[in-house]
């Protein structure tokens, strides 16, 4: 009698098998593929995104640049360079005002004299007929400029101090002329600046008498000097800092009109 053999188990379908092994592999591969493509197409958006950004930002910046140097009074000579701040130029282009813009004179002469100047203005509009809500301003003037520009009356310098502007003058007693060294603490007052006498002393070859007193009288009224119609109505000065050779002063504007003709118009002194 034969001996009964099970049957071995039929065989499982290789294609089967293989498609069962296989399938998983093929999805994952796709998926990474899928991935890949999509990381690389965002990546290239980026980069073309970057690229715009900073294309713009350069034209607009150009732009400005061109049209602050076009429009420069003859007396005026020099170079600038602007830079647009804040976030994404797009997005501030797209809202119709810039963060920030900040303008720096280079090799900048106002009738032949040296200044230096930086304009940081906020919340600039793109529109050019709508006005710039605020603005500062920090100049740097040697003494040669500020000499240039202004004038203490009866005296022939001003000599920038450590904290001090110097100046001179004279006054008389009985017919004779005397002459006076005197420093003097400058602050903005409104469209002027106001120097308040911290000393004075006579000058050489005034002191054959005494008139210490007279001296003191002289010296003790404060004096205003206008600077309001050197600069646009809407811009004031805030701070004055004097150091040997040097003045630093910064001016804050509301509401300025970026034209020309804005620009023009100065301010005016009671």
């Amino acid at each position: 009698m034969t001996p009964s053999v099970d049957s071995p188990p039929p065989p499982r379908s290789h294609a089967r098998g293989v498609a069962g092994q296989m399938t998983p592999r093929r999805g994952v591969s796709t998926r990474t593929k899928v991935v890949a493509i999509v990381a690389a197409v965002a990546l290239l958006i980026g980069v073309v995104v970057v690229v715009a950004e900073f294309g713009l930002r350069s034209f607009a910046e150009g732009r400005v640049r061109s049209a602050i140097v076009d429009n420069l009074p003859p007396d005026v000579t020099g170079d600038v360079s602007v830079k647009i701040g804040g976030g994404s130029f797009l997005a501030q282009y797209a809202a119709g005002t810039f963060d920030e813009v900040t303008v720096t004179t280079q090799n900048f002469e106002v009738k032949g004299v040296p200044v230096a100047a930086t304009v940081v203005a906020h919340d600039v509009p793109t529109d050019q007929s709508k006005p710039v809500p605020r603005a500062s301003v920090t100049m740097t003037l040697s003494q040669a400029a500020v000499n240039a520009f202004v004038t203490i009356p009866g005296s022939d310098e001003i000599v920038l101090g450590d904290g001090t502007i110097g100046y001179s003058g004279s006054f008389q007693i009985l017919g004779l002329t005397f002459g006076y060294d005197a420093t003097a603490v400058a602050t903005p007052n409104g469209p002027d600046v106001q120097l308040a006498p911290s000393g004075a002393k006579l000058s050489a070859g005034s002191a054959s008498i005494d008139v210490g007193g007279a001296l003191k009288a002289v010296v003790a009224d404060p004096i205003s000097i206008c600077v309001a119609k050197y600069l646009p109505e809407r811009v004031q000065l805030t701070s004055i800092s004097p150091t040997a050779g040097q003045v630093v002063v910064t001016a804050d504007a509301t509401d300025l009109l970026l034209t020309a003709d804005a620009l023009k118009t100065t301010g005016t002194c009671g």
